[in-house]
């Protein structure tokens, strides 16, 4: 998955109320599990999203859940 559309896809769910729903959250899980793989870049995008960004709790759990997975892998 290519990082620019991950950040596009970032910027449109938190243009309507700043914060990262549980549903929005699963898109932006889909885009980056698309391939089957959480790439090195994918990883720090989402460190990045994070720790940046304003998440409901449910939509932190989820895209945290993925880099904790993605970690253990290693």
């Amino acid at each position: 998955m290519a990082i620019k559309s991950l950040e596009e896809a970032l910027k449109e769910v938190l243009q309507d109320d700043n914060k990262v729903s549980k549903y929005e959250a699963k898109v932006i899980r889909e885009l980056i599990m698309s391939d089957g793989v959480v790439s090195p870049e994918e990883k720090t995008f989402l460190e990045g999203a994070l720790k940046n960004n304003h998440f409901d709790d449910e939509g932190f759990q989820l895209l945290s859940g993925i880099l904790l997975r993605s970690h253990m892998k290693e």
